[in-house]
């Protein structure tokens, strides 16, 4: 599908998607952990670790909302944010559990991002259940 053909909903989808980019840096948190001798609590294990991989996935996500078609790359799609979306809740009861060492982020900074990052997700699933991002993948003309 050209340029010309997208809806403006599918850039709207893209800009939202790409505004969680910063998941991927979670991979270097990592190593801030207490089990690699760090002074992060170690529950962020699991919410780094997702973090990571949906960051990893985010360019051929991304490539796959502006150029993929068909039921299983919408379905993939709508997977994919929902897990975002799950992620960053998780990471916001990781945070009220667990908190971060302030030399890691500041708590506010952390919920604040968070929160806006699962705001970001939670809307552009819910786009993509939309006539014109169902169409999109379907390659009907609304």
């Amino acid at each position: 599908m050209n340029n010309k053909t997208r809806p403006t909903l599918i850039y709207v989808i893209v800009a939202l998607t790409a505004l969680t980019v910063t998941r991927a840096q979670a991979i270097y948190f990592l190593f801030t952990l207490e089990m690699f001798g760090g002074t992060s609590p170690d529950e962020w294990l699991g919410p780094w670790v997702t973090d990571s991989i949906l960051g990893i996935m985010l360019p051929l996500v991304i490539y796959f909302i502006l150029n993929g078609s068909g039921m299983k790359t919408w379905a993939l799609i709508i997977v994919y944010s929902a897990l975002g979306s799950f992620d960053y809740a998780n990471g916001l009861v990781t945070e009220w559990l667990h908190p971060l060492p302030e030399e890691t982020a500041g708590r506010m900074l952390v919920f604040s991002a968070l929160a806006a990052t699962l705001t970001f997700q939670i809307v552009a699933t819910y786009l993509l259940f939309q006539d014109k991002a169902v169409g999109h993948f379907f390659k009907q003309n609304h």
